[in-house]
């Protein structure tokens, strides 16, 4: 299933998983970190069943058979403690959001096991005094902590668009400013495949914009969808598996229009089909995921076995070499390996085998270890180190020498067919990978790079770009190329900040004064995006005029590449180190900013407020990208350097 469960999926998720209401939890497993089964007494069929739950992506009634582990983890343990031989009271979906809420009663009181399928998901025990027990993963929010011994809290109410009147469905049409899909998807949380739907049966245009829609169009859609709720209200769910060229990609509660070139086969229950997808994610992260690794292990298996065939070309010239110069050096071997037979056979071997050990021929000899080495020359007169049996003949230590060459030349004709396989196995994964990344690009628009943003930067709440270095490179770069008169120079009082630079002029290159309020956000930016980030709640930032900055040094004084000497009067302000990021729009661009707070809420309809904390900037960056619908590189460009906590977020709930 290649999309996320939506809000009415669990609308009939829910409305099938009525039937386990009175049944008993019977056994519980986790099967790995994010998949749980419980296995339950089902009443209505009088058998025992598994509800399968994949951690925010997949629940189903399965009788699959799954191999359990032998030791039980400590969220399982949990689980069976305060679930085992309850019974199912109530399922129901919280509000009109992606929450499944399932209270099992025990003599104490009743349990809820609440299943989140947003974001990254989660699975929460709580008791019947509504605290957490525990859950499956710690998570905190501006407004919301998931840990143990904290009271239970769902995150703030979604728009439930089967309450909604046509005069609020009209409000919050009209507050968009996107294109009809969209709109509906967000304002009216529909999700995208519910609102192309819409789009669908209305006969509208997904891409017209809103400010193009007229009264008659309003009213349409929402007639189309007032009648499309009916069939969820009333239950008439038809549900068939969607498939494309023979493989089932998705499941809905009946056929909808906006499908197209697929077939749909009809499914007797959608939560019982659900299990059709157990292993299709798996499958498909597999293969995207270990593409890059798979090349990496061939490519480590390739230089294995090419230093195997240099050895065995090395071993094949060795022993073709010891059969020659066996047979060049044939009648000095032959006296020598006599002459150590009949020593053999005298009882005192001790000084005559000192005495061959002094020979010219022989490099070592120690019958008790088996061992016979002796310098052979070629026509050359080179010598040569050949291990000889001395209780074989000369004839035989040669054929011994060529049968090994022999073996070692097969041996090399299976190492090269070896090596043909494993560069075919990379060409072909090169192939896919190379597809893959294709298909990325296609599906994913290149942001149009404006000058400022090679630099650390923002826009003032007056209009003001701001910029600074990320290294002493750019900060070279940003005072010898930038920093004009009229413009103003900010630095934070702390060894290794950033030069910044507040630029006298608007994002369209306009002429602009640089006011007080201006100044006082620049001197938040300069010292957040410094060293004290990681050091201190607040630091010191100062700022001076451009002819105040210089490179010149006195006499005997060197500037470093990055730094320059500032001469006369510094401004000075103390600043709270804190920041915003928020998605804005820049000359009809979509960008992510961060800045200080008052310059991003100018410009941001959503936000979040961050301090120097103990979330690592990856992780951060990872979240936010999510919340505004950007890359993750995007996002990891601008933030500060070091970890952050979350204070607050406005306009939406960082999930």
């Amino acid at each position: 299933m290649q999309r996320q469960l939506s809000s009415f999926d669990i609308y009939v998720i829910v409305s099938e998983l009525q039937e386990l209401k009175g049944s008993y939890i019977d056994k519980i497993y986790q099967l790995t970190r994010n998949e749980l089964i419980v296995r339950v007494k089902n009443i209505s069929i009088k058998q025992k069943e598994f509800l399968f739950v994949r951690n925010g992506e997949l629940i189903c009634i399965t009788n699959r058979q799954f191999e359990t582990p032998l030791k039980p983890t400590t969220f399982a343990m949990t689980l069976r403690k305060y679930l085992l031989n309850g019974r199912i009271t109530e399922i129901t979906q919280h509000e009109f959001d992606r929450i499944i809420k399932i209270k099992i009663s025990r003599k104490e009181g009743e349990y809820v096991l609440v299943m989140e399928f947003f974001s990254n998901g989660n699975i929460i025990l709580v008791n019947p005094e509504g605290k957490i027990i525990l859950p499956l993963i710690k998570q905190h929010w501006a407004h919301r902590s998931v840990k143990g011994n904290v009271s239970y809290m769902p995150p703030p109410s979604q728009i439930n668009p089967f309450y909604l009147t046509k005069e609020k469905f009209l409000d919050l049409i009209k507050e968009s400013k996107a294109d009809l899909v969209r709109t509906l998807a967000v304002n009216i949380n529909l999700s995208g495949l519910i609102a192309e739907e819409i789009c669908k049966k209305a006969n509208v245009d997904k891409t017209t914009k809103i400010k193009d829609i007229d009264n008659e169009i309003i009213d349409r859609v929402f007639t189309t969808l007032s009648g499309f709720l009916e069939l969820f209200k009333n239950k008439k769910f038809e549900p068939v598996l969607v498939k494309k060229d023979g493989k089932v990609i998705d499941i809905l509660p009946f056929e909808f229009e906006s499908y197209r070139k697929i077939d749909f086969e009809k499914a007797e229950k959608f939560t019982r089909s659900l299990e059709t997808f157990i292993d299709v994610k798996k499958a498909e992260k597999e293969k995207i995921g270990d593409l890059e690794k798979k090349i990496g292990k061939l490519n480590r298996q390739l230089k294995q076995q090419q230093g195997s065939i240099a050895e065995l070309n090395k071993k094949i010239e060795q022993k073709k070499l010891e059969g020659d110069l066996i047979y060049l050096n044939y009648q000095p071997l032959e006296l020598l390996l006599n002459e150590i037979t009949e020593i053999l056979r005298c009882k005192d071997k001790g000084e005559k085998i000192r005495e061959i050990n002094k020979k010219e021929i022989v490099k070592d000899f120690d019958p008790l270890d088996n061992l016979l080495v002796v310098n052979l020359k070629n026509s050359k007169g080179q010598i040569s180190e050949v291990r000889i049996d001395f209780r074989k003949t000369v004839a035989k230590n040669a054929e011994k020498a060529y049968y090994d060459n022999k073996k070692l030349r097969k041996k090399l004709e299976g190492a090269k067919k070896s090596i043909d396989e494993t560069k075919k196995l990379i060409d072909s994964a090169k192939k896919k990978d190379k597809i893959e990344k294709s298909k990325e690009k296609k599906t994913v628009k290149k942001d149009k790079i404006l000058w400022f943003e090679r630099f650390r930067w923002f826009i003032s709440s007056d209009g003001n770009i701001v910029i600074g270095g990320k290294d002493a490179k750019s900060n070279e770069l940003v005072v010898k190329k930038y920093l004009k008169d009229g413009d103003r120079y900010l630095h934070a009082d702390i060894q290794g900040a950033s030069s910044c630079i507040i630029k006298s002029k608007d994002v369209k290159d306009k002429n602009l004064k640089i006011s007080e309020k201006t100044l006082e956000e620049a001197c938040i930016f300069a010292a957040s995006f410094s060293k004290a980030w990681k050091q201190f709640a607040e630091a010191q930032a100062y700022w001076v005029l451009p002819e105040q900055v210089s490179k010149t040094p006195q006499s005997g004084e060197f500037v470093p590449k990055g730094a320059f000497i500032i001469r006369g009067k510094r401004n000075y302000s103390r600043c709270k180190l804190e920041l915003a990021v928020g998605k804005v729009i820049i000359n009809d661009e979509p960008k992510t900013m961060c800045g200080p707070l008052d310059a991003v809420k100018k410009m941001a309809n959503k936000y979040v407020i961050i301090q120097p904390g103990e979330i690592k900037k990856s992780d951060l960056a990872h979240k936010l990208a999510k919340a505004f619908d950007t890359s993750v590189d995007n996002v990891d460009r601008v933030l500060p350097p070091g970890g952050a906590t979350i204070v607050e977020t406005v306009g939406f709930e960082l999930r």
